[in-house]
């Protein structure tokens, strides 16, 4: 049992989840299946929101997950990187989006961008591996123009690659400074960072009248499956931490005083036992809020939730991240008593991926309470399809872009309006004191 712990404390997790990935993938699908679907993926468009089990069948997309997550693992072993919060986040969320945008072949380029830098500015290759697995989240840029919007193969393939590996170039630096933005408040920096790269790119699209066209395609066949997967998840990751640490229940109570505030590292601060622990328990929160709206799960909200359960590690617990599922439920319940109707998939599958998103801003309720996490929730239900608008959905991370400037806003209340109020208060308080003391 000893080995066995000490296996999985040493980033064992992680392989565990990707072996199992390779074992759904063709126990659930013919390896001819797997292989054909897997071209299909590799040659979509990618856009925002393309169900890979759609387009490619279940086995297949597993298998895109499994190599886009094993792509991932061996870099970090090969750099000899350890395992900290955001890296662990990074790794889960490009699993999670690998199931709805992207692969291989569109994250080649990004990587080969963010080599060229670190080759340019001298930097280790190391200190960029946040950068080398958050960039994919625009990898639509890179296939939109080789494989969906219509040009010719000898036109389009340059074009992605070159889109590709300019936004690779320039994303290392540019996410270092989008986070004052929003002073560390967005979980999602770098989907702030690279919407803003996305909305350019849309721009100089459209002014070359190259048109971006979004299409909803999305899995019906697989609903209880999926649903299964998780809660199984869940309940093993739990059983592994309380097996592992008999006072796991202890250090996750101080885990829940913590904020979650930009940069929290869950995995050094309180093991990995309370991470894999807080992973389970998120996991059974978001899950049986799904189930109670009575959603279908398909593959984009499969990778969407799979996605955050990666910043368990990196700021996300069941403390911050209530109060803004509730203000996104009240958003979404009060938009269908105004409509006369209940969710329906097929005309709100982007309000329903911001439900699952909004949980980027849980560090706002974890710092300023309540009554912030509820109005942030809320209005990320309202704004996230606006922003959507701006790049056309080049950009997975569509709610990254948003809660950036949910989060500065909300900030902004927090510390330079109300906080100084706080502050005016105690003052006035004092000189009072002062003056019954005279």
């Amino acid at each position: 049992m000893k080995k066995v712990l000490s296996y999985l404390h040493n980033d064992g997790y992680l392989e565990i989840i990707i072996a199992v990935f390779y074992v759904l993938a063709f126990s659930m699908s013919s390896p001819l299946s797997v292989f054909n679907g897997f071209a299909k993926i590799l040659t979509s468009g990618s856009i925002l929101y393309t169900d890979y089990v759609y387009i490619a069948g279940i086995g297949a997309a597993f298998f895109n997950v499994a190599i886009m997550m094993t792509i991932s693992h061996v870099s970090i072993k090969l750099l000899k990187i350890k395992i900290t919060g955001p890296v662990y986040a990074g790794i889960i969320m490009l699993g999670g989006f690998s199931f709805f945008g992207k692969n291989p072949l569109n994250t080649l380029p990004l990587i080969i961008g963010v080599w060229l830098f670190h080759a340019h500015k001298r930097v280790p290759f190391s200190s960029l591996i946040l950068s080398l697995l958050f960039s994919s989240g625009i990898s639509p840029i890179v296939s939109y123009p080789m494989f969906g919007a219509g040009l010719e193969y000898y036109i389009g393939i340059p074009v992605g690659i070159i889109i590709g590996i300019t936004i690779g170039f320039i994303i290392p630096a540019f996410t270092a400074h989008t986070m004052a933005f929003h002073d560390g408040y967005s979980l999602y920096n770098t989907g702030f960072a690279i919407g803003i790269l996305g909305a350019m790119i849309y721009a100089i699209l459209i002014f070359a009248k190259i048109d971006v066209s979004r299409e909803v395609l999305y899995d019906t066949e697989n609903h209880y499956s999926f649903y299964i997967y998780l809660y199984s998840m869940a309940a093993l990751l739990i059983i592994i931490a309380i097996i592992s640490d008999h006072s796991v229940f202890k250090s996750y109570l101080k885990m829940l005083k913590t904020t979650g505030r930009s940069v929290s590292l869950y995995i050094r601060d309180f093991g990995i036992s309370t991470v894999l622990l807080n992973l389970g328990f998120l996991d059974i929160l978001i899950t049986t809020v799904l189930i109670s709206f009575n959603i279908p799960m398909n593959g984009i909200l499969f990778g969407s939730v799979f996605s955050i359960l990666g910043f368990a590690a990196y700021g996300m617990h069941i403390r911050n991240v209530t109060p803004v599922l509730i203000g996104a439920s009240i958003s979404i319940t009060i938009k269908c008593l105004i409509q006369g109707s209940l969710p329906n998939i097929t005309d709100n599958m982007g309000e329903i991926v911001a439900f699952i998103f909004s949980t980027g801003l849980a560090p706002i309720a974890g710092k300023y309470g309540i009554l912030y996490g509820l109005l942030g929730g809320f209005v990320h239900i309202i704004f996230t399809p606006v922003v959507a608008r701006m790049h056309g959905g080049l950009v997975l991370y569509n709610n990254g872009f948003s809660t950036g400037f949910e989060a500065a806003v909300f900030t902004i209340c927090g510390e330079r309006i109300f906080k100084r109020e706080r502050r005016r208060r105690i003052r006035n308080a004092g000189k009072s004191k002062d003056q019954q003391d005279n």
